[in-house]
């Protein structure tokens, strides 16, 4: 099988808890068991490693936004970074100790439609997409506005909780 895999964290390039050891071994299991794994995240401040893949125009609400994207590839996976200084060039991953970015919902709505972006201009079919947490929970929804490209028509979805106490609740407010 071919897998994407989109999440907040993955080590050792980011990492803040389990979410992180779990998007690093899973891919490589999964390799070494004969599929092919790619997984997304940012590319957040102090991710240096991956050569530049390309660029995505992302759309979001009214706007359209464009990131580049690095790559690297490590123990058979590889490692997709969403590369957007305005999103993820901060001081933390998620927020300041005990208080999120206001902006977090806008940040990861982002990575999940970057990484789709990124995957339907894919040459070879993806036939599962699994997205980890709410940080990536809006993936399977937008997924549906790529069901006609060849690289997406025909993946299955799964959405892992790896941490039911972080949950991304958010004021609707800010959805376009």
């Amino acid at each position: 099988m071919r897998i994407l895999m989109v999440a907040s964290e993955a080590a050792p390039f980011a990492k803040t808890g389990g979410l992180a050891d779990v998007v690093a071994a899973l891919p490589r299991a999964l390799v070494g068991l004969g599929h092919s794994v790619d997984v997304v995240i940012p590319r957040y401040r102090g991710i240096t490693v991956g050569e530049p893949i390309g660029r995505v125009s992302v759309p979001l609400g009214r706007q359209l936004t464009d990131a580049a994207v690095y790559a690297v590839i490590e123990a058979g996976v590889r490692t997709v970074f969403v590369d957007h200084p305005g999103y993820f060039d901060r001081d933390h991953l998620y927020g300041a100790v005990g208080h999120d970015y206001p902006d977090n919902p806008e940040r990861f709505a982002f990575l999940s439609r970057a990484a789709l972006e990124w995957a339907s201009s894919a040459n070879e079919p993806y036939d599962a997409v699994h997205a980890h947490d709410w940080q990536a929970g809006l993936v399977p929804v937008f997924l549906r506005e790529y069901a006609h490209t060849p690289a997406l028509r025909q993946a299955s979805t799964m959405f892992t909780i790896h941490n039911l106490a972080y949950q991304g609740i958010f004021d609707a407010s800010w959805l376009p």
